[in-house]
C-alpha cells in the first residue's frame, strides 16, 4: 500500500502572529469615565428632580454604549482571521474523515467475519469436550457462552484456541457435569423411595428438576404416604359407620313390625306393609317429613312411582 510520509511527519505551518489591542488615549478615557462616575453617583434624586434623573440616565448610557460598540467592532475584526482559519482545518479534516470511516468499516468488516471464524472453532471444541465430559446438546441447551471465550486474545497466533481458553472451558462443562451426576443420584434416591413407599416415581423425579433437593421431594413423598393413610382410615371409618346405621335401621324396622300369619304389620300405625303374597325381605318403612318446591316434591313422587315405594299422606 503506497504511503505519504507527510501524513504521519507533516507538521501544519500555521503562522501566529498574537495581536496587540491598545486603547489610544487611555488615561484621559479612565479619568473621562471616572469623573463621569464620581459625579452621577454623588448625585441624589427626589420626586422633585425625577426629570434630572432620567436625563442624567441617558447621557451615561450613551457613554456606555459607544464603549460597547466599540468593543463588538474590534472583537469582529480580532476574530475573523480565526473563523477564517477553524473553516480551513475544518474542511481539511472532514476530508481525512470520510477515507477514516471507510477504513473502519473495512475493519469492523474484517473483525466480524475473523469473530465468526473463532466462534465457530469454539463450538467444534465444544463439541468435542462434551463427549469426555459424558455431556448431550440438551445439557448444554441453557450455558452462556462468554464472549470472552472467543475474542481475539482467547485464540493464539495460530488462530486456535489457546490453552487458557481450554482450560476454562473444560473447567465450566466439568462444572455442569458434576451438577448432572448429582441430578441423576438425587432423582435415583427419590425413585427408590417413592417405589418403596408404593407411588408411582415419575412425577417426584420431576421435582428435582425444578430445583428442589433429595430431602425436600422425600419430605414430600412420606407427607402425601401419610395423607393417603389418612385418607384410607376416614373411608374405612364412614364404612364402619354406615354399616353400623343400616344395621340399627334394620333393628328398628324390625321392631316397629309385627308378623301376623304372612301379613307384616306396623306396630305404630297399624298399616299392613306387606300381604300373603308379598316378600317383606329387605322391606323397610319410615315416616319422613319431606319439605320442597312444588317440582322437586312432583320429580320425587315419580321416582318413587317407578321403583314401586309405595307412600301415603300421613295427617299431622
Amino acid at each position: 500500500m503506497p504511503t505519504n510520509e507527510l501524513t504521519t511527519e507533516m507538521k501544519v505551518g500555521v503562522i501566529f502572529k498574537p495581536s496587540t489591542i491598545e486603547i489610544q488615549n487611555e488615561e484621559n478615557l479612565k479619568q473621562y469615565v471616572d469623573d463621569k462616575v464620581a459625579f452621577y453617583g454623588s448625585l441624589v434624586f427626589t420626586d422633585e428632580n425625577i426629570s434630572e434623573a432620567k436625563q442624567s440616565r441617558t447621557e451615561l448610557n450613551k457613554i456606555k454604549n459607544s464603549l460597547d460598540a466599540e468593543r463588538k467592532k474590534i472583537k469582529s475584526e480580532f476574530q475573523k482571521p480565526l473563523t477564517e482559519f477553524e473553516g480551513k482545518i475544518k474542511k481539511y479534516t472532514s476530508q481525512l474523515g470520510l477515507v477514516i470511516d471507510g477504513i473502519k468499516e473495512d475493519i469492523d468488516s474484517f473483525e466480524s467475519k475473523q469473530t465468526a471464524i473463532r466462534f465457530e472453532k469454539l463450538q467444534e471444541l465444544l463439541s468435542e469436550m462434551m463427549v469426555s465430559h459424558n455431556l448431550t446438546d440438551d445439557d448444554l441447551k441453557d450455558l452462556e457462552i462468554d464472549k470472552s471465550w472467543y475474542n481475539a486474545t482467547a485464540f493464539n497466533k495460530k488462530g486456535e484456541p489457546s490453552k487458557k481458553t481450554i482450560e476454562t472451558i473444560h473447567n465450566k462443562l466439568g462444572y455442569i457435569e458434576l451438577q448432572k451426576q448429582q441430578i441423576l443420584s438425587s432423582k435415583q434416591a427419590v425413585k427408590e423411595f417413592a417405589e418403596l413407599s408404593g407411588l408411582d416415581p415419575y412425577a417426584w423425579e420431576n421435582l428435582i428438576d425444578r430445583g428442589l433437593t433429595t430431602a425436600d421431594v422425600i419430605e414430600k413423598i412420606k407427607q402425601s404416604v401419610e395423607q393417603k393413610r389418612l385418607d384410607l382410615e376416614e373411608k374405612e371409618r364412614q364404612r364402619i359407620a354406615k354399616e353400623e346405621y343400616d344395621a340399627a335401621m334394620a333393628t328398628l324396622a324390625k321392631e316397629q313390625h309385627s308378623q301376623v300369619n304372612d301379613t307384616t304389620i306396623d306396630k305404630e300405625t297399624g298399616e299392613v306393609i306387606t300381604g300373603p303374597a308379598e316378600s317383606v325381605q329387605n322391606t323397610m318403612t319410615f315416616v319422613l317429613e319431606v319439605t320442597g318446591t312444588y317440582e322437586a316434591l312432583a320429580l320425587m313422587n315419580e321416582f318413587m312411582k317407578k321403583n314401586d315405594i309405595s307412600f301415603r299422606k300421613v295427617a299431622k
